[in-house]
C-alpha cells in the first residue's frame, strides 16, 4: 500500500514554552537568536511566532492563504512546488500539548533512524495481516531456471526526466551544481543473470535512494506488451503467469517477502534481498494461479459493461461477452484493486526476460499460448479447499484436508510452471511511487560469459562467481522518497543550498529524516 503523503501535524507547545519564546523574540527580534537562548529549534520557534501572529514571510502568507481556502497540505505543496514538510512548518500550531527538551543532533538522527525502522516493521506486520491467514508458510519454491548456466549482465539504469539537456536551463544548473549530475541521474551495474526482477526492485531502490515505501512494477516496452496481449482475453490468458501477472484478489500476497524487523537498518535489509538466493514463497505469480484467477473472473462477470474513456473523443458504452472481450475491454469495464495486468511477474529471472538478441515476440507468444492447461481444473479444486479451510478459525479447520490440498496445489504449481521462458526484450521500464511518478529506464548493455563462454571482464567474472551485483558507474546523488519527483528534488536542492538559513536548515532536517545525506558516494558504495 502506498503511504499517505500527509505529514503528522505538530502539537501545540505548552503555555510556558510559548511565553518564553515570545518574550525572548521581542527582545532579540531574531528567530535564530531566540532559538539559541531558549534552546528550541528554529523551526519550532518560527512556528510558535507564526501561531502568535508575531512573524510572517511571503512564503508563510502564501501557505496560510491557501490553507484558509480549505486546501490540504499536499495540495498546497503541489500548488507552490514545495515540500509537504515545509507547508506544515509554516502553518500555525493546532490544539494539543507537548513540551520536550531540545535534542542534540546525534539524538535527533538516532531517533529518526529508530522511527524509520519502526515504520518499516509496522508496515511489514500490517501487510502480513492482509493475506489469508496461514497461507504463505506452506511452500518455498525456487523460481524456474535455477539449474541454468549463469552469466552476467551489464544494465544501464536511468531516471526518466533527469537528463540535463531536456530540462529548463535553471533547473539543469541546480541539478548539476548541487546534485552532482553530469548528464542524467543514472547507475550502471553488472548483475548475475539469475537475479529475479523482484530482487532488481530492491537493488534499484538502494541505487537511487528510495526505501521500498511505495508500490512499484516492471513493464515491457509498449509495442511488445500490445503484441503480447493482442486478441481475446481468454485466448491470450496463458501469457499471464508466463510473462505478465494478472491482478490477484484471492491471496493478496504482493508483500509476501516483507519480513522486515527492527534488528537491522532498512538499507541492510534491502541489500539482503538481492545478495541471497531468490526463492518465491507466494502464490499469485504461478502460471496455474493466474489461469484460475482469470477463469474465476470470467465466471463471475460473464458480461462486461465497457465504459471507454478517451481524451478528446466520446466513445459509447457497450456490453461485451467475456469470451469476446479483449484485455482493453476488461480495463474499460472494471477497476482492479490489486495491481494492473500490464505488470511483469517478478519471479522472472533477468535471463528469462532480457537479451541482447531477444526472441521474436510472435514466436515467444506462440510458445506461451501452447502451455499445457490440463491441470487447471484439478488445481482449482485443491485451491478452493485450501482457501475454504484457511478462512476458518483454527479450532474449526480440518487440518488434514487443508494440508493435503495445499500440498497438491504446490505439486501442481511446480509441474505446470513454464521452464524454458524465452527472453523478449532488451529494455524494461521500472515504475516506483505512483504519486511522485518515478520511472527508471532499464537497458541491457552487454552480456558476459553467456553460453559457457569465458567472461572477458574481471568485474563480470567476479559477479558470475559470487552472484553479487556491482555498481561500476553512477551519475548524480541519491534522490529520496516523497520529494515530488525530479522538480521537487530540484526545489529541495535549491532550498538547501540557496534559501535563507532557516529554510535551508529546515529542509535539510526533513531530507535527513527521509534518509537522505547528500553525500557523493562512489560507485563501489552505491549498492
Amino acid at each position: 500500500m502506498a503511504k499517505s503523503t500527509e505529514t503528522p501535524k505538530a502539537e501545540t507547545p505548552k503555555t510556558e514554552t510559548i511565553e518564553k519564546v515570545v518574550s525572548v523574540y521581542k527582545k532579540t527580534e531574531s528567530i535564530s537568536k531566540t532559538a539559541l537562548q531558549t534552546e528550541i529549534s528554529t523551526t519550532k520557534v518560527r512556528k510558535i511566532l507564526i501561531t502568535e501572529g508575531l512573524w510572517s514571510s511571503a512564503r508563510s502568507q502564501q501557505i496560510r492563504e491557501l490553507a484558509d481556502q480549505g486546501k490540504s497540505s499536499s495540495e498546497i505543496a503541489e500548488n507552490l512546488q514545495i515540500n509537504i514538510a515545509m507547508v506544515q512548518n509554516y502553518l500555525p500550531y493546532e490544539k494539543g500539548l507537548y513540551d520536550e527538551p531540545e535534542k542534540t543532533d546525534t539524538a535527533i538522527r538516532s531517533e529518526k533512524y529508530r522511527k524509520r525502522n519502526r515504520t518499516y516493521a509496522q508496515k511489514s506486520r500490517a501487510r502480513e495481516q492482509q493475506t489469508i491467514d496461514s497461507l504463505g508458510t506452506v511452500q518455498e519454491t525456487a523460481a524456474p531456471g535455477e539449474k541454468k548456466t549463469h552469466f552476467a549482465m551489464q544494465l544501464h539504469l536511468e531516471l526518466r526526466n533527469s537528463r540535463l539537456d531536456s530540462m529548463p536551463a535553471d533547473e539543469a544548473k541546480i541539478l548539476a551544481k548541487y546534485g552532482a549530475v553530469a548528464k542524467s541521474i543514472s547507475r550502471d551495474v553488472i548483475v548475475p543473470s539469475s537475479l529475479a526482477l523482484h530482487q532488481l526492485h530492491y537493488l534499484i531502490n538502494i541505487a537511487f535512494g528510495w526505501t521500498n515505501s511505495h508500490l512499484h512494477n516492471f513493464q515491457l516496452p509498449l509495442p511488445l506488451f500490445q503484441t503480447l496481449t493482442k486478441g481475446k482475453l481468454l485466448e491470450i490468458a496463458p501469457v499471464f503467469g508466463y510473462y505478465l501477472q494478472f491482478p490477484n484478489s484471492t491471496f493478496n500476497d504482493t508483500f509476501w517477502d516483507d519480513d522486515y524487523d527492527e534488528s537491522k537498518s532498512p538499507r541492510t535489509w534491502m541489500r539482503s534481498k538481492y545478495l541471497k538466493q531468490y526463492k518465491y514463497r507466494g502464490y499469485s505469480e504461478y502460471w496455474l494461479e493466474n489461469q484460475t484467477e482469470i477463469h474465476d473472473l470470467a465466471n463471475q462477470i460473464p458480461i462486461l459493461d465497457v465504459h471507454p474513456f478517451r481524451w478528446k473523443e466520446e466513445v459509447k458504452s457497450r456490453k461485451v461477452k467475456i469470451e469476446d472481450a479483449a484485455l482493453q475491454d476488461l480495463l474499460d469495464a472494471i477497476i482492479f484493486d490489486n495491481g494492473m495486468p500490464d505488470a511483469l511477474k517478478e519471479s522472472l529471472r533477468l535471463s528469462e526476460i532480457l537479451s541482447m538478441n531477444p526472441e521474436d515476440i510472435e514466436s515467444a507468444k506462440a510458445a506461451a499460448l501452447a502451455t499445457d492447461d490440463s491441470s487447471v481444473p484439478l488445481y482449482k479444486q485443491y485451491r478452493d479447499i485450501t482457501i475454504r479451510e484457511a478462512k476458518l478459525k483454527e479450532s474449526s479447520r480440518n487440518m488434514s484436508a487443508y494440508f493435503h490440498a495445499a500440498r497438491h496445489m504446490e505439486r501442481l504449481q511446480k509441474k505446470a510452471e513454464p521452464n524454458e521462458i524465452l527472453p523478449i526484450a532488451a529494455e524494461l521500464l521500472y515504475s516506483y511511487d505512483y504519486g511522485d511518478g518515478w520511472e527508471v529506464d532499464i537497458s541491457l548493455v552487454r552480456e558476459f560469459g553467456k553460453d559457457n563462454q569465458i567472461a572477458d571482464d574481471e568485474t563480470a567474472a567476479k559477479v558470475i562467481a559470487n552472484r553479487k551485483p556491482v555498481c561500476i558507474a553512477k551519475d548524480g546523488l541519491h534522490v529520496l522518497d516523497d520529494c515530488g519527483h525530479i522538480r521537487g528534488y530540484i526545489n529541495m536542492l535549491r532550498t538547501i543550498h540557496e534559501s535563507d538559513r532557516d529554510e535551508a536548515k529546515e529542509m535539510s532536517e526533513w531530507a535527513r529524516s527521509q534518509g537522505w545525506t547528500g553525500r557523493d558516494l562512489s560507485p563501489n558504495n552505491m549498492i
